[in-house]
């Protein structure tokens, strides 16, 4: 049972959307309140999955109450349902909310929002780790990144191109800027996988506000550093993967979307291992475990937690709002097999989305069956063999893939294309690093 709080001073209308959402989610406990105080002294007697505030409410603001919220019950999932606000609130509420639904959003949106989101973190049993990453703002980037853009950001004309770049070269960044531009306060049409993309469409006037104003990018890595884990080492082995999945998925000739899934999937595969970094006992555990038994790190976290770094990935992208197919490869990018048993992707899901302010329907692009999505090349294709790859490290035509899951391939019929994608990995292995000079 789902317990689901809308927050809203016009009672009629979130009644109504109430009234709409009962028939097509019987498994939902809804409650309807007009006001934050309200919200907080029920959620101070009972536990609720999702609290969904409008903006403009009496007393504090919806912003102001989900900054709360976060604070008290980390793990409950916060969306903004509200009509176009003032930009500048938008971008602060970054920090405190999930995602954001323009208003009025149709049942059909909310239902599938609150779902996915849902269903995301039924694949962790731990309540701890659902806390942790229901509650993380930001997280670590390269400390060079990091300081490239703020000094960008305060030169006299900060440059979007040279900004997005940046961006799209780090992990935690290019998630945060994807979270900020798939929200429903852009009302774009389809959405955005490319972070050069994203950095063009919040500008640079918001972007300079989002660094230096309100800290959403982060170069603090304590956390990182208490474990011994290298950020550099994740930042050119992320690079590394999304570039070879991209490579793989044009030799494929894959159309063009699945490029681009295949390349930010493959650079945001392995982001759950910074929210790993907020437990250190557990991770600590972790690579105890890998060194005396000499298994690979996944299958050590599920020894220890019962859920790997995949699915802590795809929660956390999941709660903000990143486009399913790349949430989708995230989860399943080591064990790829498993997407056909999975509850994520369903094939009654139904394929409407509000589409804007009109509140008009259109078919969603990114809905697709399980059965199309295990019988041929897809990113999550990509990205399994492009990370089994740079992993592995020094592949050749002799070489055994422990990490490859071989069935997957041959259920796909492409079992015989592991030579032609390890000459793709030697020549993506050849190219030189970024030009950065990172210390």
């Amino acid at each position: 049972m789902r317990r689901v709080l809308f927050v809203d001073s016009d009672q009629s209308a979130a009644r109504e959307l109430q009234k709409t959402l009962e028939p097509m989610c019987p498994e939902w406990e809804m409650k309807v309140v007009a006001t934050g105080d309200e919200v907080l002294d029920i959620m101070s007697r009972t536990a609720f999955d999702v609290v969904v505030p409008d903006i403009s409410i009496q007393g504090m603001d919806g912003i102001e109450l989900l900054g709360i919220v976060s604070e008290r019950y980390p793990e409950t999932v916060r969306i903004i349902h509200s009509e176009l606000s003032d930009p500048e609130e938008v971008l602060k509420s970054t920090m405190a909310v999930h995602q954001f639904l323009m208003k009025p959003c149709c049942a059909e949106t909310m239902k599938n929002t609150i779902e996915r989101t849902c269903k995301l973190r039924d694949l962790l049993r731990d309540d701890k780790l659902k806390k942790i990453v229901a509650g993380i703002r930001n997280l670590p980037s390269v400390p060079v990144l990091y300081n490239l853009i703020v000094s960008e950001m305060q030169s006299t004309e900060p440059s979007l191109k040279k900004v997005g770049h940046l961006i799209s070269q780090d992990v935690s960044m290019s998630a945060k800027i994807l979270q900020l531009v798939n929200s429903s306060f852009f009302a774009l049409p389809l959405k955005i996988t490319d972070p050069q993309q994203a950095a063009v469409f919040v500008g640079i006037e918001s972007l300079k506000s989002l660094v230096l104003s309100l800290h959403v990018f982060s170069s603090i890595s304590k956390d990182a550093e208490s474990c011994g884990f290298s950020l550099l080492k994740m930042w050119r082995h992320s690079l590394r993967t999304g570039r070879l999945a991209a490579d793989i998925a044009r030799a494929e000739e894959a159309d063009r979307k699945v490029v681009e899934e295949a390349m930010i999937a493959g650079m945001l595969h392995d982001i759950g291992k910074l929210i790993l970094l907020k437990v250190p006992r557990q991770y600590n555990k972790v690579m105890e475990l890998t060194e005396t038994t000499g298994c690979s790190f996944a299958e050590a976290e599920y020894t220890v937690m019962g859920a790997s770094h995949s699915e802590l990935g795809a929660y956390l992208l999941g709660l903000w709002g990143l486009p399913r197919n790349v949430v989708e490869v995230v989860a399943f990018h080591h064990r790829p097999s498993r997407l056909i048993e999975s509850m994520f992707a369903t094939s009654d899901e139904s394929a409407q989305e509000d589409s804007g302010e009109t509140g008009s329907k259109d078919v969603d692009p990114e809905l697709q069956s399980v059965e199309d999505k295990t019988t041929g090349f897809n990113a999550l294709t990509a990205v399994h063999i492009a990370n089994a790859m740079t992993t592995q490290g020094n592949c050749s035509s002799e070489t055994s893939f422990p990490d490859i899951d071989m069935s997957y391939l041959k259920e796909l019929g492409l079992t015989d294309k592991l030579p032609e994608w390890i000459e793709l990995y030697k020549n993506t292995k050849q190219l030189s690093e970024i030009n950065l000079q990172l210390t």
